[in-house]
């Protein structure tokens, strides 16, 4: 029997796997995990804008000094699928498994114009370079690359180059994104020394992102960033004693911790409860509360939480296994387990099979509920937090009262005899002076309300039949908003009229009710001092119009009532 092998087409599956990222800033991921893998203990990235090409062209460069690349490695480098690396650790102890191992994060370099490579190993030189490789792709075609192999007595060590990259955009690389981003989700960045690990030796990265230091950088120190444990809440509270927990930071840390029913197999654990104020002293780039958004910038919901890591690199949250509703916001904590697998751009973990994903989230929820919840450390928050709560309701309120107060005695009243009426400033206020003037003058409407609701539907069911009783007379209704808009949240269909504070319809505007129905706003001076104008929501196809009274011109010119402000002044 006839047989063939399956073939792939090596340009689309290049194009695809280097478009493939979610993230531009990704390539600083992939560049520092080769550098680790590398046994680097320095480590340089910079971003630059050269004009001399005739645009601005945005340079991505990263080297470190690490053990280079012979011929074969750096054909693995540019190649997809293949790998020879025997991972160093920091003290130059070989490792089983790099991070780099699937060969696909470095493609994402060909999303560029240009790739430089220079590396040293062994007293050998080469220099690579690969021109165009986005343009020859979308043309069908695997670029060459070109390289020229030299003697040096050099140390060794690499230097990527990355000319052009994403199109030269320039979004996300500026000096702090860069640097939340690599302490976040970078090798650079790991919580590895929380949970024990030592240190890597004499491991340095510099750092130039646009905008940043001059061009020596600013150089980080390694791992991720944690506030310092602060627990006693005495003393928090002399700091701020309406919100304390702002300031609280908790800790506890669980390594080499053996997944439930998977023998052999471990994950680390740290989790931390941090305060508001606790985040902010590390962490620069959470948005503050009317503040002017800056580049790069997150609400605490969009960052913190449980991350889920491999490598002890941050993939994906789940929040749910340690927290209910928003209470995650509070918490920052990661679990790193090697048995993650991960997808070919390592954006997330959908490769781990489910018994395995079932085993950690078993493990971690076991370990929140009976050594973390059950704390005398985690009870005593808990307990402060709902005496906080207790306190802000009674802050809130004496606050709505001196707000309420102020608008109070701001607040436009007109006299009606003896009634005092309110302008409104919601719904609600509209049909507290409909109740009043009911009341008072009820010849001013003609219809008789039957039942008022305004917690559903429409608020009146009213009749004009006065001269019947119930069980004949025809019924409708009358809605009521604060301003009438363009668009009614109501059928027209049943509807008598609509009383509204203001509008701000001009004649002739168009009206569409919920099914889509329309109506013609006519709106018809006084004809005389006696008359007032009528506005009417009229329709070419119905044979009733609707009646809009709009209160402001309607009491102005049938009572002549002037709103005015209660003190004549406005109030501090």
């Amino acid at each position: 029997m006839p047989s063939f092998k399956p073939e792939v087409n090596p340009a689309s599956e290049f194009l695809e796997i280097s478009s493939d990222f979610g993230n531009p800033k990704e390539i600083v991921r992939e560049a520092i995990s080769n550098s680790f893998d590398a046994g680097a203990n320095e480590i340089s990235a910079s971003v630059l804008i050269d004009k001399s090409t005739g645009e601005d062209e945005l340079v991505i460069s990263i080297e470190d000094d690490g053990e280079g690349m012979t011929e074969k490695e750096l054909r693995y480098f540019f190649g997809l699928g293949f790998t020879n690396r025997v991972a160093l650790d920091a003290y130059g102890n070989k490792i089983s498994e790099a991070i780099g191992e699937k060969g696909h994060g470095t493609k994402i370099y060909f999303n560029s114009r240009r790739i430089e490579v220079s590396t040293v190993r062994n007293g050998k030189q080469i220099e690579a370079y690969l021109d165009n490789p986005k343009r020859e792709l979308r043309k069908g075609n695997v670029p060459d690359v070109t390289y020229e192999i030299t003697s040096s007595s050099a140390e060794s060590g690499t230097k990527v180059t990355i000319r052009g990259y994403n199109n030269n955009r320039r979004a996300g690389f500026s000096h702090k994104e860069l640097k939340d981003y690599i302490y976040w989700f970078t090798k650079f960045g790991s919580f590895e020394t929380a949970v024990g690990k030592k240190k890597p030796k004499n491991v340095t990265l510099t750092l130039s992102g646009l905008g940043g230091p001059p061009e020596e950088g600013e150089k980080l120190e390694f791992g991720h960033p944690f506030p310092k444990q602060v627990t006693d809440i005495r003393k928090l509270r002399k700091l701020d004693y309406v919100e304390p927990l702002d300031h609280y930071v908790a800790r506890w840390c669980f390594p080499k911790e053996p997944l439930i029913g998977m023998p052999g197999a471990h994950l680390d654990f740290v989790f931390y409860i941090e305060g508001d104020k606790a985040k902010r002293t590390y962490n620069e780039m959470i948005h503050e509360k009317w503040a002017t958004w800056l580049d790069g910038q997150y609400y605490v919901g969009d960052r913190y939480g449980l991350w889920l890591c491999r490598d002890y690199i941050p993939i994906e949250r789940q929040n749910s296994w340690v927290a209910e509703k928003t209470e995650w916001t509070k918490y920052h904590a990661f679990v790193n387990c090697q048995e993650f697998r991960l997808t070919a751009n390592r954006g997330d973990l959908g490769n781990t099979p489910k018994e395995t994903m079932d085993a950690i989230e078993k493990t971690v929820r076991s370990i929140f509920e009976n050594r973390i919840k059950s704390t005398p450390k985690f009870q005593k928050y808990r307990q402060e937090l709902e005496r906080e709560k207790t306190i802000r309701t009674a802050k809130k309120e004496e606050e709505d009262f001196q707000s309420r107060r102020k608008l109070a005695l701001n607040k436009k009243v007109a006299k009606l005899g003896e009634l005092e009426l309110f302008e409104p400033r919601q719904e609600s206020g509209v049909f507290s002076i409909i109740l009043q003037l009911l009341a008072v003058k009820p010849e001013l409407f003609d219809f008789k309300v039957i039942d008022y609701d305004t917690s559903l539907g429409y608020d009146l069911l009213v009749t004009r039949d006065y001269a019947l009783d119930l069980e004949r007379a025809a019924m409708n209704f009358v809605e009521m908003k604060y301003e009438l808009k363009r668009d009614f949240d109501h059928s027209f269909k049943r509807l008598a009229a609509v009383i509204c504070w203001d509008t701000k319809l001009a004649n002739e505007d168009e009206v569409r009710d919920i099914v889509g129905a329309k109506r013609t706003m006519m709106i018809t001076p006084p004809s005389d001092e006696n008359s007032y104008t009528k506005y009417m929501l009229v329709s070419a196809t119905e044979p009733h119009n609707i009646e809009v009274i709009v209160l402001k011109d309607f009491l102005s010119e049938r009572l002549e009532l002037e709103f005015r402000p209660r003190t004549g002044k406005i109030s501090k």
